[in-house]
């Protein structure tokens, strides 16, 4: 009962001291770990507080050579390559470890005097696998193209892991949030709390020293390979009475009383402790009061971290012989079974096939650069089928291809080498479009009314497979289809799915600008959902960005709602539109003008979108007086009523009067419905209206018109 009170009172000594600046998570995810398995903490408890009392009476072992050789399988987690690092890379971050943990690293030299005869080296060599778990050969290098690196908790470890009584795992991601107040740049997940999601999860820009990492040092790494192998912050237990009983219960590193090293204070001597403790087979090395060593990589320095002690390398050896995981990973047998042996000659792996970029598009004649990314064992070969393509083949590794005529088409690759090959095909991925516009954009109105016009106009591309831009006929803001996306079933944050216009002719629009409905509540405050509009002026190649919507602009309240958001009225729509100053001068001129619609997930809820429509008069006098003469409006300006009259040329299956104010928003819907070869008249009070300026408009099957209207 005193061992569990007593590591009960440790464990409060080292939540408490968890701070905003604490880059390090693996505390955080044993409380974690704690809350959805509540018996975990009681097994943990009781196995760390014995395994402390046998470590402190482990000697430390001489130095000389290799003991232990530990299989590493790095599962680098990234988005189209978002958060995706090189091998090279790789190669760096592992050279880090085995300098710091063989006290091979040169900035030894600045550990202070009082602190160099402590400094171990812990015979342990870090290696990547070269047998996958059914002994196939393998560079140890697994790479997983998920929104799950965004954000990355323990859920990244499903996605891809081995054996971990054969292998360290390390999973690599973009960022990581497990709930904690400040930036974590990584965590591990000890032996003792469970096997299950035993390795760690480090920053891509935290592994190693170049590249991606360039900025970095590696030692967040040596941290967290530090609690794999059991040790523990040298702030855990705080300061008390005995050295082997405080600090990291190791007594050639003195106890230090929280986390407050990282500015590299020398002055800092936060316990009084230091030469209490300590027991025959593990003598303590200080006879007085020491500073705090914020040398040791278990602890939070800055550029500082340059150092083990010989009592973390006695207890790092005690993990092993006593943990069955780290016994597991560390043995001869398993040297053997991972490939890591010394004197093992590696066979090659076959590569892996990766193409990131998503569809290309083109003008007919235009040319398409390809890349891939495949990895694995070394290319020796590439094969590209082009079907419609000019040259239709090529075996250069990113060639670039002349489509003749409009159309949809596949892309295959095939990479090969000794070992084996890989392939993939992509369905449609290359869109070659015509050149010219389909549609005048004057009164251009997509409705997604019909769905044989809408899947033949617009492409839709997904960047994730699932969820989806796609058309729903269960709701909308009029008539009764719309394009939704199911964003409240998404947690993958940055995503973007896009929805793709025909080609409009904008020099039919005097000084036109855009408009659309939108519906979306926030599924909680923090949700950083967007909704982009582009305009494409080469047929999709490349895109202009016109404006970046967020929940502040779009949203149509303040509210939240954690359920799956549909729009039950008129009400919970909000019409956004991009002014004419807004949009790109050659975009308003433009007769082969593509628009994109994109959502980027922020974590909120689903967003609805209807009547994608561009705003204006038409530029070519006879349309105008030709629509004027079918659309009235009397008297104008308007007292109490006005009167609009319409009368189609022929039978309309498809009509919608409504009217907006100034800043676009539909304040009152007139007509919707459909309308016969006839006159038709309407009478709208304009009682119900404020005073001012208002918009009239008029769509007959897609063709737009929009009146001033001045309400006295």
């Amino acid at each position: 009962m005193k061992k569990l009170l007593f590591f009960t009172l440790i464990m409060s000594v080292m939540l408490s001291g968890y701070s905003q600046g604490d880059w390090c998570g693996t505390q955080l995810n044993l409380e974690n770990l704690f809350k959805n398995d509540p018996e975990l903490r009681a097994k943990y408890e009781s196995k760390l507080s014995a395994f402390n009392k046998i470590a402190a009476q482990q000697r430390t072992l001489k130095s000389g050579q290799i003991l232990y050789r530990i299989p590493l399988v790095i599962h680098n987690i990234h988005y189209n390559g978002d958060g995706l690092i090189s091998k090279t890379q790789i190669d760096d971050g592992i050279r880090v470890l085995n300098e710091d943990f063989n006290k091979r690293n040169a900035d030894t030299t600045s550990v202070r005097n009082i602190f160099k005869p402590h400094i171990a080296d812990f015979q342990m060599e870090f290696v990547l696998a070269t047998k996958d778990p059914v002994g196939n050969p393998t560079n140890g290098i697994k790479r997983i193209n998920s929104h799950l690196t965004y954000g990355a908790n323990n859920s990244v470890k499903s996605l891809s892991r081995w054996d971990p009584f054969s292998y360290l795992n390390v999973w690599i991601v973009k960022n990581i949030d497990i709930g904690s107040p400040g930036t974590t740049l990584g965590y591990a997940q000890m032996p003792a709390s469970g096997s299950t999601g035993f390795g760690l999860v480090v920053r891509a820009d935290e592994w190693g020293s170049i590249e991606v990492a360039q900025s970095a040092d590696g030692r967040t790494v040596t941290h967290e390979i530090g609690h794999c192998f059991t040790l523990e912050h040298t702030f855990s237990g705080g300061c008390g009475s005995w050295c082997h009983a405080s600090g990291d219960f190791v007594c050639d590193t003195p106890p230090q009383f929280d986390d407050n090293n990282n500015s590299c204070n020398f002055n800092l001597n936060t316990c009084s402790n230091d030469a209490s403790g300590g027991i025959a087979s593990r003598p303590n090395p200080y006879t007085t009061n020491v500073p705090d060593q914020l040398e040791n990589y278990m602890g939070y320095g800055d550029v500082c971290l340059a150092m083990f002690t010989n009592g973390q390398k006695a207890r790092v050896h005690a993990a092993i012989s006593n943990e069955l995981i780290l016994d597991s990973i560390t043995s001869t047998y398993n040297e053997i079974q991972t490939g890591i042996n010394v004197g093992h000659v590696a066979a090659m792996p076959k590569p892996i096939v990766e193409i990131f970029d998503f569809d290309k598009f083109a003008c007919p004649g235009g040319s398409i650069t390809f890349n891939e990314n495949s990895y694995g064992g070394p290319l020796t070969t590439y094969q590209w089928t082009f079907p419609g393509g000019s040259p239709s083949s090529s075996t250069s590794a990113n060639p670039t291809i002349t489509y003749a005529n409009p159309g949809n088409y596949d892309v295959k690759l095939k990479v090969s080498n000794a070992a084996g090959s890989d392939s993939v095909l992509l369905t449609n991925y290359v869109h070659i479009n015509t050149v010219g516009a389909k549609y005048s954009a004057f009164n251009y109105n997509e409705s997604f009314e019909d769905p044989v016009k809408f899947n033949g106009d617009w492409v839709i591309i997904d960047e994730y497979f699932a969820p989806t831009l796609e058309r729903s006929s269960f709701t909308s803001f009029s008539g009764s289809a719309c394009l939704w996306i199911n964003n409240n079933a998404s947690v993958f944050k940055t995503s973007k799915d896009q929805a793709i216009s025909p080609s409009l002719k904008m020099s039919d629009v005097i000084n036109p600008s855009v408009s659309m409905e939108i519906a979306y509540r926030r599924r909680n405050s923090s949700n950083t959902d967007k909704v982009n509009v582009k305009a494409s002026l080469d047929c999709g190649k490349t895109w202009i960005s016109l404006i970046t919507m967020t929940p502040a602009f779009f949203a149509f309240d303040n509210a939240t709602s954690s359920g799956n958001f549909v729009p039950a009225s008129q009400a919970q729509w909000k019409t956004v539109t991009i002014p004419a100053q807004f949009i790109n001068s050659a975009v308003k001129t433009g007769d082969n003008v593509k628009f994109m619609i994109e959502v980027e997930y922020g974590g909120g809820n689903n967003i609805w979108i209807d009547n994608f429509r561009i705003n204006g008069q038409a530029s070519g006098i006879e349309n105008r007086v030709a629509l004027e003469n079918d659309f009235i409006l009397y008297p104008n300006p308007a007292t109490d009523i006005v009167n609009i009259t319409v009368n189609p040329i022929s039978p309309v299956k498809n009509a919608k009067i409504y009217v907006q104010n100034v800043v676009g928003k539909t304040v009152k819907e007139v007509f919707n419905g459909s309308m016969s070869k006839n006159e038709f008249k309407f009478v709208l009070n304009t009682n119900e209206l404020s005073s001012g300026i208002y918009f009239v408009t008029t769509v007959l099957d897609g063709k737009r018109m929009s009146k001033k209207l001045i309400v006295r």
